[in-house]
């Protein structure tokens, strides 16, 4: 009896390793690639490693093309940071978006969704007020998340490309925190993806800069990629300088622009 069950806990030991194995090799080769994509990105610049920000995302993603991503930061008063680089190694275009932040915060919690190709590192990469790079990394199992093939219609797609949803999130404070949820309608085409209908490659169409704004002051501003999720989804919150805390907020603006530079321009009231 005992050597039956040593030999399952053995089979079970060896069929774990050999699920977990290709995962295991990917992430692998993510990291391999990692040089050349710092040297694209970042060239001969220094990158050291940081505890300012905690990257939150699943082991094992159920949807590569729609995985979860959160970023907790805590700022420094001495060289802030300003922006923050997101990054899949091993996505064919590793760079998923850029997030600038025009005014300081002192703790920063920014959710999004990505595309995964392949198990990978998920990179957050910030850049400080002095230009210093600081870098927290994670790894997340999920696969074909940038190809796949588009069956939708592409007149009903390109009538609802650039709408949104924008809510204001409790405490409900616009004066001392950024804190809100933006959804852009939007299929953010990879240039990877087969139409079914014709069965070529779609062209990449996607949202490339969102601007957010507090009355006249932009709060936070995104470079989007084909890694980002269709139908970009971002909650944030963040806390505002004292210089800000006495200009009352009764407008949010919110200015988009796709990579076929059509440009999208809303107002949100905030009071009636």
């Amino acid at each position: 009896m005992v050597v039956n069950y040593l030999k399952s806990l053995i089979c079970k030991g060896v069929l774990c390793w050999l699920v977990l194995l290709p995962s295991t090799i990917h992430a692998e080769l993510s990291a391999e690639n990692w040089p050349m994509i710092k040297e694209r990105f970042f060239n001969h610049r220094s990158i050291s490693p940081t505890n300012l920000i905690q990257i939150i995302a699943p082991l094992g993603a159920e949807n590569a093309a729609q995985v979860p991503v959160t970023l907790k930061v805590s700022n420094q008063l001495q060289d802030p940071i300003k922006s923050i680089y997101l990054l899949v190694d091993a996505n064919p275009i590793p760079m998923v978006a850029h997030y600038q932040f025009p005014l300081s915060f002192n703790a920063l919690e920014l959710s999004t969704r990505i595309r995964m190709e392949n198990d990978s590192h998920i990179r957050a990469i910030a850049e400080t007020e002095s230009g210093a790079l600081l870098m927290a990394s994670t790894i997340v199992n999920a696969g074909g998340g940038c190809a796949g093939t588009v069956a939708e219609d592409e007149a009903i797609v390109r009538e609802n490309a650039g709408k949104i949803k924008f809510q204001l999130n409790p405490p409900y404070k616009p004066q001392k925190t950024a804190s809100a949820t933006l959804q852009i309608k939007h299929p953010m085409y990879t240039g990877l993806q087969i139409d079914a209908k014709t069965k070529q490659l779609k062209p990449a169409f996607y949202i490339q800069h969102a601007n957010i704004m507090f009355e006249e002051s932009s709060v936070m501003q995104v470079d989007f990629n084909v890694g980002t999720a269709e139908n970009p989804h971002l909650t944030f919150n963040f806390d505002l300088p004292a210089t800000h805390h006495q200009t009352n907020v009764n407008q949010v603006h919110i200015q988009l622009l796709d990579n076929e530079r059509k440009s999208f321009s809303y107002t949100i009231n905030l009071k009636p």
